[in-house]
């Protein structure tokens, strides 16, 4: 059975145009989400501005950050 609501366990809250980034452990303008591998979805209409996120770090994403 699939869920008929989406689980908001990965959902970050924008405030003031900063979302927390799970990659680079703080705050971090929204603009960098939009190139992110690990971002899913953005909603910034919504009645709480959120970002979703992947759980976790890909070691592709890692690589490029470091690099």
């Amino acid at each position: 059975m699939f869920p008929l609501i989406r689980p908001s366990g990965h959902r970050r809250y924008v405030d003031g145009g900063c979302v927390y980034c799970p990659l680079r452990e703080r705050d971090v303008e929204v603009d960098l989400c939009a190139g992110c591998q690990s971002m899913i979805e953005i909603d910034l209409q919504a009645k709480l501005p959120f970002v979703r996120c992947r759980p976790g770090p890909t070691p592709a994403t890692l690589m490029r950050m470091w690099t």
